[in-house]
This record gives C-alpha cells, sequence and structure tokens, in this order.
C-alpha cells in the first residue's frame, strides 16, 4: 500500500498509508483493526508504534497495544501523543515492514 489521503488535524499531517519517501524526522504510526471474536460482535482495537531515522536503519519501538478504541478515538489518542512529543506525522494502517529507504532496527 503506497500513501494516501492526508489531512491537517491540530497541527498534526494524518496520512493514510505508508509513507512513499524515507522519514525525516520521528512519526507515529496508528494501526486500526476489527477483530471479530466468536459468538461476539466485532469490536475496534488500535495500536500505536512510533518510527525515527537513524543512523542504523529506523528505529522502531511499540508504544500501545492492542488498545480496544473506535477509530475516532484512537486517532485522537494519537495526535495528543504527536503533540506532546513533537511529532508532526501520524501515518494510518501504515506496513511498517515496508518504510522506504532504510532498513528497520529494533529499539
Amino acid at each position: 500500500m503506497s500513501q494516501g489521503s492526508m489531512v491537517i488535524k491540530d497541527g498534526v499531517r494524518v496520512v493514510q498509508g505508508t509513507p512513499d519517501a524515507p522519514l525525516k524526522g520521528p512519526a507515529l504510526f496508528l494501526r486500526i483493526r476489527r477483530v471479530a471474536d466468536s459468538g461476539r460482535p466485532p469490536r475496534m482495537t488500535a495500536s500505536l508504534a512510533t518510527a525515527r531515522p537513524g543512523p542504523a536503519g529506523y528505529v522502531i519501538k511499540d508504544l500501545i497495544d492492542d488498545m480496544e478504541l473506535g477509530p475516532k478515538e484512537a486517532l485522537e489518542k494519537a495526535i495528543a501523543i504527536a503533540k506532546r512529543g513533537g511529532v508532526a506525522e501520524i501515518y494510518v494502517n501504515a506496513d511498517l515492514s515496508k518504510l522506504p529507504g532504510r532498513i528497520a532496527a529494533s529499539g
């Protein structure tokens, strides 16, 4: 998946999909999923990770794993975290394994 639609929310750039150019600074990655449990109605979960360029590749860290929030609430939480951390971009449902330009390094 390549980069799709983009909006600015509260001064933070929110982009649908995977970046199509190497990251120039830290970015947040919000993944929103619909989870179907047998016998129960589907629920929405979200996870949040950060990636920043480093000398040996991207440093990727999981920040929040599987919070049970709807898409709107998850995005609001990600924007609040981005603003506190000085992060200018959030990518929604990006594929972290396909970040362009550098190999990923765990951190």
